[in-house]
């Protein structure tokens, strides 16, 4: 009896500890998630709150614990419910954002799915963020963006006038140096303004103009309006086009000017020595209802640390020679936002002295 009494007092003690160290990882885990500014909830299958954070209880003040409350009864925001429960009917991700009803706020929301086999048992993970700053932030730069450049406008229009009138009476290189510069400050202002207004085309569904156009149409124009730079540096471009019929595209026309010229542009730009040859390829997938156009050069390549950096605004891939290349470092910028406007993709890849390739991909009707 003694040695049974013994037996169960060990038991006993070891599943205290047990507890004890359990409670103890409990405690460790809560004071680290209490400590992140994100909302973190976890909730099982049915969407009961299993665990929130300090966050989570101070964005969503119940006035009770939020543990075994259901999360629409916390939230009291559809939205996040249903991104919740997007997340577990895929058994993916899941984000949306919302803004919340009679606040200016607006949270990312992000849903994580948890499998059956878990510890925790099934349900989700929950992370919600206040954007509100972020967008507030991002929106006032692109307001002085846009409001700069059109004030700018002006004034460089006036100027530029006045150099050529000058130039006329008086001529001489000061004012071939002015004129030069004068123009390529007013493309700067007009690449800016090109942008600001791109970046702004996903809340404005008029923006774009809506037209059918032959994208080989498109493609050629604008080799011919390069032919001039094309010529003189013993440039060879060659266009290959599906049949006539499958060229039909719907969307903004003068933004794929912009596109197709500042590709072709910019690799005459980076490859001024002779011998340059460029080749723009489109195809047609009738079955996926997509375009994929290429634009590709055999010039001196980018090296792979920059292939993530060329989108940005004023990037230059050689920084050496950046006095020699003229332009304004937006093309690229202008070709990415154009894409993206028109719910399309752009990607790039290169080989170093060798090739470059700009792929973008295109859903045959975007603005549908």
């Amino acid at each position: 009896m003694d040695s049974l009494s013994s037996v169960v007092t060990d038991l006993l003690a070891e599943a205290e500890l047990h507890r004890q160290l359990e409670e103890g990882r409990r405690e460790v885990l809560d004071f680290v998630l209490d400590q992140i500014e994100n909302v973190i909830f976890i909730v099982d299958e049915n969407q009961s709150i299993r665990y929130s954070n300090a966050a989570a209880r101070g964005l969503f003040a119940t006035g009770r614990r939020h543990e075994q409350s259901q999360l629409i009864e916390v939230c009291l925001e559809h939205r996040i419910v249903e991104t919740v429960a997007r997340a577990m009917e895929a058994g993916a991700p899941a984000q949306e954002r919302v803004e919340l009803a009679n606040t200016s706020r607006i949270l990312l929301v992000e849903a994580q799915p948890i499998g059956r086999t878990h510890p925790l048992g099934p349900g989700a993970w929950l992370l919600i963020r206040d954007i509100t700053a972020e967008l507030q932030m991002e929106q006032t730069r692109k307001d002085f963006v846009a409001n700069a450049s059109h004030e700018l406008r002006t004034p460089l229009s006036i100027i530029n006038g006045h150099i050529e009138m000058l130039e006329e009476e008086i001529g001489g290189k000061t004012f071939e140096v002015l004129k030069k510069h004068a123009d390529r400050t007013s493309k700067i202002v007009e690449d800016m303004l090109s942008i600001s207004k791109l970046e702004g085309a996903e809340l404005n569904a008029d923006f774009l103009s809506k037209e059918e156009f032959d994208m080989g149409d498109c493609i050629i124009g604008v080799v011919e309006q390069l032919q001039p730079i094309i010529d003189e540096r013993g440039t060879k471009v060659s266009v290959r086009l599906p049949e006539k019929k499958l060229r039909a595209f719907f969307g903004d026309r003068f933004h794929f000017d912009q596109i197709f010229f500042n590709l072709i542009e910019n690799a005459l730009k980076q490859n001024p020595k002779e011998g340059l040859k460029i080749s723009v390829r489109v195809k047609k997938d009738e079955l996926d209802e997509k375009f994929t156009i290429d634009v590709i050069d055999n010039g001196v390549g980018i090296p792979a640390a920059d292939l993530n950096e060329v989108f940005k605004r004023f990037y230059r891939v050689e920084k050496h020679h950046s006095q020699a290349i003229k332009g304004t470092g937006l093309g690229l910028s202008i070709v990415k936002r154009a894409v993206e406007a028109h719910h399309g993709s752009i990607s790039v890849e290169s080989q170093p002295g060798a090739r470059t390739c700009f792929t973008i991909v295109l859903p045959v009707t975007p603005s549908e």
